[in-house]
């Protein structure tokens, strides 16, 4: 069995259509869940990138790895821990032909744990400046298909890290404009009614508080960012099947975090609101794994990384924080909460309820939260 590890930057579950977006943004994702395992109630680790990513690759929450930080723009910055394993280097001891196409070689920083057991560590631009945020979805396939079709009769592990749809937005013309609506115009809009009285849009906020901007509004050029992103998955898909191993390969999506999008009065992924912490989680593994399953209950990041080496066969002697989904899937494993920490701020969901500690050395405010699970 083959392993293809896709994380998606920066992509929040609910404005993908197979979470039940309004908006048809992700044809191919929806496909692979229709195919797979889509988990509902998908939980991110750590926020923002390098927690997240760091939780995603070790199975452990941030407490453990204790790598919270995202040094972007900060050279030697603080390291992993090199006694903590990541999932590369298991797979690499289990005799797997491991590589990454991976925007995080281009942070100054140079988080040397991301690189950790890959054969094949591929930057997928022609520079080695700090250039990330730039870097498209193209790019990032001109490297992965060539491999891919070079490898193909290794058993592989890839993992795939796309910056889209991460800003600036900087998609090809013709998904710029693919989602648009003028000025203050809500009629194509899905708008609905909380509990609460207020109206609001599903992924967007409430009504009142979307602030009115150009033709070319964010939310409208993330949406396409996320459809332009979804081609390039499906370019993979296509690579894989051309060399007959789709169904020998694992596929995983999922996202470091979410994105607010200007609700709760915040732009970019500050905070632990519902908006930045839930992230889609889908598997596909046809011979070992159901098709057109929804799971509800809560799973996080820290579940990839011992599930894969399940479904791998792999075993180690490293305990981890995440759980086999597998498991889940059964119903053998049940959670009753998650947790989710960022710097300075640490949050516990259970049902309804959602409790928010902020945190600094003298102070501690605590704010809860009703529904936001269920409604922004």
């Amino acid at each position: 069995m083959n392993v293809v590890l896709i994380v998606i930057d920066t992509l929040r579950s609910d404005h993908l259509s197979c979470y039940g977006y309004f908006r048809e943004t992700s044809p191919t994702i929806d496909r692979l869940a229709r195919e797979g395992v889509l988990f509902e109630d998908s939980y991110a680790a750590g926020i923002a990138t390098g927690p997240g990513f760091t939780s995603i690759v070790t199975g452990l929450y941030p407490v453990r790895h204790k790598y919270y930080i995202t040094p972007y723009d900060v050279p030697n910055a603080y390291q992993l821990d090199d006694n903590i394993p990541v999932i590369a280097e298991m797979m690499w001891d289990a005799g797997y032909v491991t590589a990454a196409v991976d925007n995080l070689i281009n942070f100054r920083s140079h988080m040397k744990h991301f690189v950790r057991g890959y054969e094949y560590y591929m930057n997928p631009t022609k520079t080695s400046r700090w250039v990330h945020h730039h870097v498209t979805a193209a790019e990032v396939n001109k490297k992965v298909l060539p491999w891919i079709r070079q490898h193909s009769y290794e058993r592989f592990f890839l993992f795939i890290h796309y910056w889209d749809p991460h800003t600036p937005y900087n998609q090809p013309e013709g998904y710029r404009r693919v989602f648009t609506h003028e000025r203050g115009d809500y009629s194509s809009l899905r708008v609905l009614k909380a509990p609460a009285g207020y109206e609001y849009v599903p992924g967007w906020g409430k009504v009142d508080e979307i602030v009115e901007g150009d033709e070319e509004r964010s939310i409208d050029l993330y949406d396409g960012e996320i459809l332009y992103v979804d081609s390039a998955v499906a370019e993979v898909v296509e690579a894989l099947k051309d060399e007959g191993v789709l169904d020998e390969t694992l596929i995983v999506i999922t996202s470091d975090h979410g994105e607010q999008l200007g609700q709760h009065g915040i732009w970019g992924h500050a905070g632990l609101h519902e908006s930045v912490v839930r992230v889609p989680l889908i598997l596909r593994c046809p011979k070992k794994l159901p098709s057109g399953l929804r799971v509800k209950g809560y799973v996080q990041q820290v579940d990839i990384v011992p599930t894969i080496l399940s479904l791998a066969g792999v075993r180690v002697g490293y305990e981890f924080d995440g759980v086999d989904l597998t498991d889940v899937i059964r119903g053998r494993v049940r959670r009753d909460f998650v947790v989710c920490e960022t710097w300075g701020e640490r949050c516990i969901v259970k049902g309804e309820w959602k409790l928010i500690v902020h945190y600094e050395p003298e102070l501690r405010v605590i704010r809860e939260v009703f529904p936001e699970p269920r409604w922004p």
